[in-house]
Protein backbone atom coordinates (compact mmCIF):
# COMPACT_ATOMS: atom_id res chain seq x y z
CA UNK A 1 0.00 0.00 0.00
CA UNK A 2 1.07 3.54 -0.72
CA UNK A 3 0.89 5.70 2.41
CA UNK A 4 1.31 9.46 2.62
CA UNK A 5 1.99 10.85 6.09
CA UNK A 6 1.13 14.59 6.27
CA UNK A 7 2.89 16.61 8.96
CA UNK A 8 1.53 19.86 10.36
CA UNK A 9 2.41 23.05 8.47
CA UNK A 10 5.00 24.17 11.02
CA UNK A 11 6.52 20.85 12.14
CA UNK A 12 10.26 20.32 12.23
CA UNK A 13 10.49 16.72 11.09
CA UNK A 14 14.18 15.89 10.93
CA UNK A 15 16.78 15.54 13.67
CA UNK A 16 18.48 17.19 15.40
CA UNK A 17 15.83 19.98 15.31
CA UNK A 18 12.36 18.53 15.86
CA UNK A 19 9.21 19.70 17.58
CA UNK A 20 7.00 17.21 19.42
CA UNK A 21 4.68 16.31 16.51
CA UNK A 22 7.60 16.28 14.07
CA UNK A 23 9.36 13.78 16.34
CA UNK A 24 6.25 11.58 16.39
CA UNK A 25 5.77 11.64 12.61
CA UNK A 26 9.43 10.96 11.84
CA UNK A 27 9.90 8.10 14.30
CA UNK A 28 6.60 6.47 13.36
CA UNK A 29 7.46 6.56 9.66
CA UNK A 30 10.84 5.01 10.40
CA UNK A 31 9.20 2.01 12.05
CA UNK A 32 6.13 1.33 9.92
CA UNK A 33 8.29 -1.08 7.97
CA UNK A 34 7.48 -3.68 5.34
CA UNK A 35 4.35 -3.66 3.21
CA UNK A 36 4.04 0.11 3.04
CA UNK A 37 5.47 2.49 0.48
CA UNK A 38 5.68 5.66 2.55
CA UNK A 39 6.06 9.31 1.56
CA UNK A 40 6.39 11.93 4.25
CA UNK A 41 5.03 15.45 3.55
CA UNK A 42 6.36 18.34 5.61
CA UNK A 43 7.18 22.01 5.55
CA UNK A 44 10.39 23.04 3.79
CA UNK A 45 12.97 24.56 6.13
CA UNK A 46 16.19 25.81 4.61
CA UNK A 47 18.30 24.51 7.48
CA UNK A 48 16.79 21.00 7.46
CA UNK A 49 19.28 18.16 7.34
CA UNK A 50 17.43 15.30 5.68
CA UNK A 51 19.19 11.94 6.26
CA UNK A 52 20.23 10.25 3.03
CA UNK A 53 19.31 6.68 3.97
CA UNK A 54 15.66 7.06 5.02
CA UNK A 55 13.33 4.11 4.32
CA UNK A 56 10.67 6.50 3.02
CA UNK A 57 10.40 9.28 0.45
CA UNK A 58 10.15 12.94 1.44
CA UNK A 59 8.25 15.83 -0.11
CA UNK A 60 8.80 19.25 1.43
CA UNK A 61 6.33 22.05 0.83
CA UNK A 62 7.45 25.70 0.82
CA UNK A 63 5.25 27.99 2.90
CA UNK A 64 6.87 31.43 2.87
CA UNK A 65 3.57 33.32 2.65
CA UNK A 66 2.19 31.34 5.59
CA UNK A 67 5.34 32.10 7.56
CA UNK A 68 5.16 35.83 6.73
CA UNK A 69 1.58 35.97 7.99
CA UNK A 70 2.58 34.24 11.22
CA UNK A 71 5.31 36.82 11.77
CA UNK A 72 2.85 39.68 11.36
CA UNK A 73 0.56 38.09 13.95
CA UNK A 74 3.42 37.54 16.41
CA UNK A 75 4.88 41.03 16.03
CA UNK A 76 1.62 42.99 15.78
CA UNK A 77 -0.95 40.94 17.74
CA UNK A 78 -3.39 43.81 18.31
CA UNK A 79 -3.52 44.77 14.65
CA UNK A 80 -3.73 41.13 13.59
CA UNK A 81 -6.64 40.49 15.89
CA UNK A 82 -8.44 43.61 14.67
CA UNK A 83 -7.96 42.54 11.04
CA UNK A 84 -8.82 38.91 11.93
CA UNK A 85 -5.57 37.76 10.37
CA UNK A 86 -5.29 35.00 12.95
CA UNK A 87 -8.14 33.11 11.25
CA UNK A 88 -6.40 33.27 7.88
CA UNK A 89 -3.10 32.24 9.41
CA UNK A 90 -4.61 29.15 11.05
CA UNK A 91 -5.50 27.79 7.62
CA UNK A 92 -1.88 27.73 6.35
CA UNK A 93 -3.28 27.85 2.82
CA UNK A 94 0.02 27.82 0.92
CA UNK A 95 1.18 24.63 2.62
CA UNK A 96 -2.25 22.99 2.32
CA UNK A 97 -2.52 23.74 -1.39
CA UNK A 98 0.94 22.31 -2.04
CA UNK A 99 -0.04 19.13 -0.20
CA UNK A 100 -3.14 18.89 -2.42
CA UNK A 101 -1.00 19.09 -5.55
CA UNK A 102 1.39 16.44 -4.26
CA UNK A 103 -1.52 14.09 -3.51
CA UNK A 104 -2.93 14.54 -7.01
CA UNK A 105 0.41 13.36 -8.40
CA UNK A 106 1.22 10.59 -5.89
CA UNK A 107 -2.27 9.00 -5.73
CA UNK A 108 -1.74 7.12 -2.44
CA UNK A 109 -3.96 4.39 -1.01
CA UNK A 110 -3.99 5.94 2.48
CA UNK A 111 -3.41 9.51 3.65
CA UNK A 112 -2.55 9.98 7.33
CA UNK A 113 -3.19 13.58 8.42
CA UNK A 114 -1.97 15.01 11.71
CA UNK A 115 -4.54 17.15 13.60
CA UNK A 116 -5.63 19.49 10.78
CA UNK A 117 -9.25 18.34 10.52
CA UNK A 118 -10.28 21.45 8.54
CA UNK A 119 -8.29 20.16 5.54
CA UNK A 120 -10.01 16.79 5.21
CA UNK A 121 -12.47 17.56 2.42
CA UNK A 122 -9.91 19.41 0.32
CA UNK A 123 -7.29 16.69 0.66
CA UNK A 124 -9.86 14.02 -0.15
CA UNK A 125 -10.83 15.92 -3.31
CA UNK A 126 -7.20 15.94 -4.46
CA UNK A 127 -7.10 12.14 -4.60
CA UNK A 128 -10.61 10.80 -4.10
CA UNK A 129 -9.70 7.11 -4.19
CA UNK A 130 -7.59 7.15 -1.03
CA UNK A 131 -8.67 6.28 2.50
CA UNK A 132 -8.19 9.16 4.95
CA UNK A 133 -6.88 8.67 8.49
CA UNK A 134 -7.12 11.67 10.82
CA UNK A 135 -4.88 11.51 13.88
CA UNK A 136 -5.85 13.70 16.80
CA UNK A 137 -3.27 14.65 19.42
CA UNK A 138 -5.74 17.05 21.07
CA UNK A 139 -9.46 17.53 21.73
CA UNK A 140 -10.24 19.84 18.79
CA UNK A 141 -12.90 17.57 17.25
CA UNK A 142 -15.04 17.71 20.38
CA UNK A 143 -14.33 21.39 21.07
CA UNK A 144 -14.97 23.02 17.69
CA UNK A 145 -18.25 23.76 15.94
CA UNK A 146 -20.09 20.43 15.65
CA UNK A 147 -21.59 21.07 12.23
CA UNK A 148 -18.26 22.11 10.74
CA UNK A 149 -16.49 19.07 12.18
CA UNK A 150 -19.27 16.71 11.05
CA UNK A 151 -18.98 18.03 7.50
CA UNK A 152 -15.26 17.20 7.44
CA UNK A 153 -15.78 13.81 9.07
CA UNK A 154 -17.90 12.65 6.14
CA UNK A 155 -14.70 11.98 4.17
CA UNK A 156 -12.66 10.54 7.08
CA UNK A 157 -12.36 6.75 7.17
CA UNK A 158 -10.62 6.46 10.54
CA UNK A 159 -9.94 8.69 13.52
CA UNK A 160 -6.92 7.60 15.52
CA UNK A 161 -6.29 9.17 18.90
CA UNK A 162 -3.27 9.69 21.09
CA UNK A 163 -5.15 8.37 24.13
CA UNK A 164 -8.35 6.60 25.08
CA UNK A 165 -9.41 9.89 26.63
CA UNK A 166 -9.29 11.65 23.25
CA UNK A 167 -11.01 8.71 21.50
CA UNK A 168 -13.87 8.51 23.99
CA UNK A 169 -14.32 12.29 24.02
CA UNK A 170 -14.61 12.18 20.25
CA UNK A 171 -17.16 9.32 20.28
CA UNK A 172 -19.17 11.11 22.94
CA UNK A 173 -19.42 14.13 20.64
CA UNK A 174 -20.01 12.08 17.46
CA UNK A 175 -21.59 8.75 18.49
CA UNK A 176 -22.85 8.08 14.95
CA UNK A 177 -19.49 8.44 13.26
CA UNK A 178 -19.33 5.38 10.94
CA UNK A 179 -15.57 4.97 10.58
CA UNK A 180 -12.87 3.25 12.62
CA UNK A 181 -11.96 4.88 15.95
CA UNK A 182 -8.79 3.63 17.61
CA UNK A 183 -6.20 4.67 20.17
CA UNK A 184 -2.62 4.39 18.94
CA UNK A 185 -0.79 6.31 21.66
CA UNK A 186 2.53 8.08 21.40
CA UNK A 187 5.96 6.57 21.48
CA UNK A 188 9.38 6.97 23.03
CA UNK A 189 12.70 5.48 22.06
CA UNK A 190 13.02 2.94 24.86
CA UNK A 191 16.60 2.14 23.86
CA UNK A 192 17.49 5.81 24.48
CA UNK A 193 15.15 6.55 27.39
CA UNK A 194 16.29 3.77 29.68
CA UNK A 195 17.47 3.46 33.28
CA UNK A 196 20.97 4.78 33.89
CA UNK A 197 23.62 2.11 34.34
CA UNK A 198 25.58 4.53 36.50
CA UNK A 199 22.71 6.01 38.47
CA UNK A 200 23.83 7.52 41.76
CA UNK A 201 21.56 6.40 44.56
CA UNK A 202 19.74 9.16 46.39
CA UNK A 203 21.37 8.21 49.70
CA UNK A 204 24.82 9.10 48.33
CA UNK A 205 23.86 12.47 46.80
CA UNK A 206 23.56 15.81 48.52
CA UNK A 207 20.34 16.73 46.71
CA UNK A 208 17.34 14.77 45.47
CA UNK A 209 15.58 16.09 42.39
CA UNK A 210 11.92 16.46 41.43
CA UNK A 211 11.79 17.08 37.69
CA UNK A 212 9.18 18.70 35.45
CA UNK A 213 9.72 18.51 31.68
CA UNK A 214 7.48 20.55 29.39
CA UNK A 215 6.46 24.01 28.27
CA UNK A 216 6.21 26.77 30.85
CA UNK A 217 2.56 27.62 30.22
CA UNK A 218 -0.43 28.13 32.54
CA UNK A 219 -2.23 24.89 31.62
CA UNK A 220 0.83 22.91 32.72
CA UNK A 221 0.00 23.75 36.34
CA UNK A 222 3.43 24.90 37.48
CA UNK A 223 1.84 27.37 39.90
CA UNK A 224 0.22 24.37 41.61
CA UNK A 225 3.54 22.50 41.60
CA UNK A 226 5.38 25.39 43.24
CA UNK A 227 2.74 25.63 45.96
CA UNK A 228 3.02 21.87 46.52
CA UNK A 229 6.81 22.01 46.51
CA UNK A 230 6.79 24.65 49.24
CA UNK A 231 5.27 21.98 51.53
CA UNK A 232 7.76 19.36 50.36
CA UNK A 233 10.71 21.73 50.83
CA UNK A 234 9.64 22.44 54.41
CA UNK A 235 9.82 18.73 55.15
CA UNK A 236 12.93 17.72 53.17
CA UNK A 237 16.00 19.96 53.20
CA UNK A 238 17.74 17.91 50.50
CA UNK A 239 15.14 18.17 47.71
CA UNK A 240 15.13 20.60 44.77
CA UNK A 241 12.71 21.20 41.90
CA UNK A 242 13.96 21.53 38.33
CA UNK A 243 11.77 22.90 35.55
CA UNK A 244 13.06 21.89 32.10
CA UNK A 245 11.33 23.46 29.12
CA UNK A 246 10.85 26.68 27.17
CA UNK A 247 8.66 29.59 28.23
CA UNK A 248 6.05 28.99 25.54
CA UNK A 249 2.52 29.78 26.77
CA UNK A 250 -0.48 28.96 24.63
CA UNK A 251 -2.51 31.89 23.34
CA UNK A 252 -5.35 32.78 25.68
CA UNK A 253 -7.97 32.30 22.95
CA UNK A 254 -6.69 28.85 22.12
CA UNK A 255 -6.44 27.86 25.78
CA UNK A 256 -9.59 29.19 27.41
CA UNK A 257 -12.14 29.50 24.59
CA UNK A 258 -12.00 25.81 23.67
CA UNK A 259 -12.18 24.29 27.14
CA UNK A 260 -15.29 23.73 29.26
CA UNK A 261 -13.20 22.92 32.36
CA UNK A 262 -13.52 25.82 34.84
CA UNK A 263 -10.00 25.14 36.10
CA UNK A 264 -8.70 25.78 32.59
CA UNK A 265 -10.88 28.79 31.79
CA UNK A 266 -9.73 30.37 35.07
CA UNK A 267 -6.19 30.48 33.64
CA UNK A 268 -7.16 33.65 31.77
CA UNK A 269 -5.96 35.47 34.91
CA UNK A 270 -2.39 34.99 33.68
CA UNK A 271 -3.03 37.04 30.51
CA UNK A 272 -3.61 40.75 30.02
CA UNK A 273 -6.39 42.26 27.91
CA UNK A 274 -4.29 41.96 24.75
CA UNK A 275 -3.47 38.31 25.30
CA UNK A 276 0.07 38.80 26.56
CA UNK A 277 1.06 36.17 29.13
CA UNK A 278 2.92 37.01 32.32
CA UNK A 279 3.10 33.43 33.59
CA UNK A 280 6.87 33.19 34.07
CA UNK A 281 6.85 36.41 36.09
CA UNK A 282 4.01 35.05 38.24
CA UNK A 283 5.97 31.86 38.92
CA UNK A 284 9.09 33.78 39.88
CA UNK A 285 7.08 35.95 42.27
CA UNK A 286 5.57 32.82 43.79
CA UNK A 287 9.01 31.27 44.24
CA UNK A 288 10.29 34.46 45.87
CA UNK A 289 7.26 34.66 48.18
CA UNK A 290 7.97 31.13 49.48
CA UNK A 291 11.72 31.80 49.79
CA UNK A 292 12.59 28.98 47.39
CA UNK A 293 14.93 30.74 44.94
CA UNK A 294 17.77 28.39 45.86
CA UNK A 295 15.59 25.27 45.66
CA UNK A 296 13.67 25.78 42.37
CA UNK A 297 15.61 26.10 39.12
CA UNK A 298 14.48 26.89 35.57
CA UNK A 299 16.94 25.03 33.33
CA UNK A 300 15.37 26.15 30.04
CA UNK A 301 14.77 24.10 26.93
CA UNK A 302 16.82 20.88 26.86
CA UNK A 303 17.70 19.49 23.38
CA UNK A 304 16.25 16.05 22.79
CA UNK A 305 19.71 14.51 22.54
CA UNK A 306 20.49 15.73 26.08
CA UNK A 307 17.12 14.97 27.63
CA UNK A 308 17.89 11.49 28.93
CA UNK A 309 20.77 12.85 31.03
CA UNK A 310 18.31 15.31 32.61
CA UNK A 311 15.96 12.44 33.51
CA UNK A 312 18.80 10.39 34.95
CA UNK A 313 19.43 13.10 37.54
CA UNK A 314 15.82 12.94 38.75
CA UNK A 315 14.30 10.96 41.62
CA UNK A 316 10.70 11.78 40.64
CA UNK A 317 9.19 13.01 37.38
CA UNK A 318 6.09 15.15 37.95
CA UNK A 319 3.41 16.48 35.60
CA UNK A 320 0.89 18.77 37.36
CA UNK A 321 -1.08 19.69 34.20
CA UNK A 322 -4.67 20.85 34.24
CA UNK A 323 -5.12 19.63 30.65
CA UNK A 324 -3.11 16.90 28.95
CA UNK A 325 -3.98 14.80 25.92
CA UNK A 326 -1.18 12.30 26.56
CA UNK A 327 1.66 13.45 28.85
CA UNK A 328 4.86 12.35 27.12
CA UNK A 329 7.14 13.40 29.99
CA UNK A 330 5.70 10.83 32.39
CA UNK A 331 6.18 8.06 29.80
CA UNK A 332 9.78 9.17 29.18
CA UNK A 333 10.30 9.12 32.95
CA UNK A 334 8.78 5.64 33.20
CA UNK A 335 11.04 4.42 30.38
CA UNK A 336 14.01 5.69 32.41
CA UNK A 337 12.85 3.69 35.43
CA UNK A 338 11.83 6.75 37.47
CA UNK A 339 8.64 6.91 39.58
CA UNK A 340 6.15 9.46 38.24
CA UNK A 341 3.47 11.64 39.78
CA UNK A 342 0.78 13.10 37.54
CA UNK A 343 -2.65 14.64 37.66
CA UNK A 344 -5.84 12.76 36.97
CA UNK A 345 -6.46 14.37 33.58
CA UNK A 346 -6.52 13.13 29.99
CA UNK A 347 -4.05 10.50 28.88
CA UNK A 348 -2.13 10.38 32.16
CA UNK A 349 -5.01 8.42 33.69
CA UNK A 350 -4.06 5.64 31.24
CA UNK A 351 -0.27 5.77 31.24
CA UNK A 352 0.16 5.96 35.03
CA UNK A 353 -1.02 3.00 37.08
CA UNK A 354 -1.40 4.61 40.48
CA UNK A 355 0.42 2.71 43.19
CA UNK A 356 2.24 0.63 40.58
CA UNK A 357 4.16 2.87 38.15
CA UNK A 358 3.52 6.11 40.03
CA UNK A 359 0.76 8.15 41.63
CA UNK A 360 -2.20 10.13 40.33
CA UNK A 361 -3.67 13.16 42.12
CA UNK A 362 -6.42 15.64 41.38
CA UNK A 363 -5.44 18.61 39.24
CA UNK A 364 -5.04 22.03 40.87
CA UNK A 365 -4.74 20.42 44.32
CA UNK A 366 -1.35 21.43 45.79
CA UNK A 367 -1.90 19.68 49.11
CA UNK A 368 -2.69 16.35 47.45
CA UNK A 369 0.27 16.75 45.08
CA UNK A 370 2.60 17.52 47.99
CA UNK A 371 1.43 14.40 49.81
CA UNK A 372 2.07 12.18 46.77
CA UNK A 373 5.57 13.59 46.30
CA UNK A 374 6.25 13.11 50.00
CA UNK A 375 5.11 9.48 49.88
CA UNK A 376 7.50 8.64 47.05
CA UNK A 377 10.41 10.53 48.67
CA UNK A 378 9.90 8.79 52.02
CA UNK A 379 9.53 5.23 50.71
CA UNK A 380 12.62 4.38 48.65
CA UNK A 381 11.52 0.74 48.24
CA UNK A 382 8.19 1.85 46.78
CA UNK A 383 9.96 4.35 44.53
CA UNK A 384 12.27 1.63 43.19
CA UNK A 385 9.35 -0.74 42.54
CA UNK A 386 7.43 2.00 40.74
CA UNK A 387 10.45 2.73 38.57
CA UNK A 388 10.80 -0.92 37.58
CA UNK A 389 7.10 -1.34 36.80
CA UNK A 390 7.06 1.92 34.86
CA UNK A 391 9.93 0.74 32.68
CA UNK A 392 8.07 -2.49 31.87
CA UNK A 393 4.90 -0.60 30.97
CA UNK A 394 6.74 1.88 28.77
CA UNK A 395 8.48 -0.89 26.82
CA UNK A 396 5.27 -2.89 26.38
CA UNK A 397 2.90 -0.10 25.34
CA UNK A 398 4.82 3.05 24.46
CA UNK A 399 7.77 2.13 22.29
CA UNK A 400 7.80 3.49 18.73
CA UNK A 401 7.54 -0.08 17.51
CA UNK A 402 4.36 -0.66 19.55
CA UNK A 403 2.80 2.52 18.16
CA UNK A 404 3.72 1.52 14.59
CA UNK A 405 2.13 -1.91 15.02
CA UNK A 406 -1.12 -0.36 16.26
CA UNK A 407 -1.19 1.98 13.27
CA UNK A 408 -0.55 -0.86 10.82
CA UNK A 409 -3.51 -2.69 12.33
CA UNK A 410 -5.70 0.32 11.53
CA UNK A 411 -4.28 0.61 8.00
CA UNK A 412 -5.10 -3.05 7.36
CA UNK A 413 -8.74 -2.35 8.14
CA UNK A 414 -8.65 0.34 5.43
CA UNK A 415 -6.71 -1.44 2.71
CA UNK A 416 -8.13 -1.08 -0.81
CA UNK A 417 -11.16 -3.28 -1.49
CA UNK A 418 -12.19 -3.70 2.17
CA UNK A 419 -15.42 -2.53 3.78
CA UNK A 420 -15.29 -0.85 7.14
CA UNK A 421 -17.39 -2.70 9.73
CA UNK A 422 -18.18 -0.97 13.00
CA UNK A 423 -20.59 -1.84 15.78
CA UNK A 424 -23.15 0.65 17.00
CA UNK A 425 -22.54 1.72 20.61
CA UNK A 426 -18.96 0.47 20.29
CA UNK A 427 -16.00 1.50 22.38
CA UNK A 428 -12.90 2.79 20.58
CA UNK A 429 -10.16 0.24 20.03
CA UNK A 430 -8.05 0.81 23.14
CA UNK A 431 -4.29 1.08 23.39
CA UNK A 432 -3.68 -2.52 24.38
CA UNK A 433 -6.31 -3.99 22.06
CA UNK A 434 -5.75 -2.33 18.68
CA UNK A 435 -3.28 -4.92 17.53
CA UNK A 436 -5.49 -7.80 18.70
CA UNK A 437 -8.70 -7.05 16.75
Amino acid sequence: MKLVYVGQPYDRLFPPVQNSIGLIVYNTALRLGEGLQITLYGKHYRDDTVPADLPFAVRRAPARRDHALQRVINEFPRLARWLRLDRRADDHSQYRNKVRRYLAVDQPDIVHLMNYWTWCRELKAASSSHRLVLEMQCEWLSQRDRDQVARQLKVVDAVVAVSDHIARTFLSAFPDYPGVVATVGNGVDVSYFRPSEQRTFASTRTRRVILFVGRVSPEKGLHTLIEAFSEVAARFADVELRIAGPHWPLSVDFLTSLSSDPRVTALSRFYDRWGNCNYREHLEELIERHGLSDRIHFVGNVPHKDLVATYHEADIVVNPSLSESFGISVVEGMACGIPVVGTRVGGMCESILTGSTGMLVEADAPGELAQALTTVLEDTVLASEMGSEGRKRAVELYSWEARAERLKSVYQKLRPGTRIHVHKDREPLSLAAVGDR
